[in-house]
């Protein structure tokens, strides 16, 4: 059995009619016959029954149609979505990055539609909190593209977008309020809020209070920088993070830190062994075309600036 055989049965069932049958699928009758024959033969049935010019399903035949029809609709709809999934113009292309990220994704999106005018590409970019759901989420295939730190791995691509500063964050009635940079060796014993052990910035806090030989009080751990914010607002700790892209928390203060602690180098990635849409590969090839699009985005909205405008201090550049 084989679907032209199912799309022959199916015409004729309809038309009641070989000749028109084979009219509409512009094949000659000796090749439909034969079909429905070999069909008929497979099966072990009867499908037609000859009355006049026309012919009738028997009821082996209007048992089988209902089954060969939706199976055949159902195919004619999957190819019609995989065809519109892999259209550049109305195709989908789905995201993943940071939360922290959050501010930049809509930004990005929006530049892309408005400077290309692929107005009908579905653009879907979703928040996970940690690197390490980024990268498996990459690996395997889930998503088309990532906003991230670099992935190493050689199975994957990458495109520089830019540096994400990272911070202190203080409530605005803490001690250390009054500077507009801090030495880390000030958090000794202070009370901390830290992202979680699976975040890759957790890694990178750890590492520095061991070589600065300082142990702060870690009161809560959490992968969401939205409830970072919360928790310094409401003064159970300060926190060092990805400076926020959304403004100043409210209740929080902003501080530049004046150790050597690394920007975080971000990255558009792709994987190259993962077969990529072409409306992914359009957008991914507009980043790259773009060059640092996230340096772009702070510097067109002005993020560091206004921080200083609103007596917070902008991070270091």
């Amino acid at each position: 059995m084989n679907l032209r055989q199912l799309y022959y049965f199916k015409a004729i069932a309809e038309l009641e009619h070989y000749t028109r049958a084979a009219e509409k699928l512009y094949v000659s009758q000796s090749s439909l016959s034969h079909a429905i024959q070999e069909l008929e033969n497979e099966l072990n049935v009867e499908f037609f029954v000859k009355r006049g010019r026309n012919v009738e399903l028997t009821k082996y035949g209007q048992l089988f149609l209902p089954y060969v029809q939706k199976t055949l609709e159902t195919l004619e709809t999957g190819i019609a979505t995989l065809a519109d999934y892999i259209n550049p113009n109305t195709g989908s292309v789905v995201m993943a990055g940071f939360p922290s990220l959050a501010q930049f994704a809509p930004n990005i999106i929006v530049r892309y539609v408005s400077e290309t005018n692929r107005v009908e590409v579905r653009l879907q970019f979703n928040q996970e909190a940690t690197y390490a759901q980024l990268r498996k989420q990459l690996l395997e295939g889930e998503v088309d593209l990532i906003f991230a730190t670099e992935v190493d791995d050689p199975r994957v691509g990458s495109s520089y977008i830019g540096d994400h500063q990272i911070v202190l964050l203080v409530p605005q009635n803490h001690r250390l309020a009054r500077l507009e940079k801090v030495d880390l060796r000030e958090l000794d014993g202070e009370d901390f809020i830290s992202f979680d052990t699976n975040c890759q910035l957790r890694e990178v806090t750890d590492r520095i209070f061991r070589q600065l030989d300082i142990q702060p009080n870690i009161t809560a751990e959490t992968a969401q920088d939205l409830i970072i914010y919360g928790l310094v607002a409401a003064s159970h700790g300060v926190a060092i993070i990805p400076y926020p892209l959304g403004g100043v928390p409210y209740n929080t203060k902003i501080l530049s830190i004046s150790d050597d602690i690394p920007a975080r180098r971000l990255y558009l990635s792709w994987n190259k062994d993962q077969y990529l849409p072409p409306a992914a590969e359009y957008f991914r090839d507009f980043v790259i075309r773009s060059g640092q699009v996230f340096t772009q985005f702070l510097e067109k909205n002005d993020i560091y600036a206004q921080a200083g405008a609103q007596g917070q201090a902008p991070a270091p550049v």
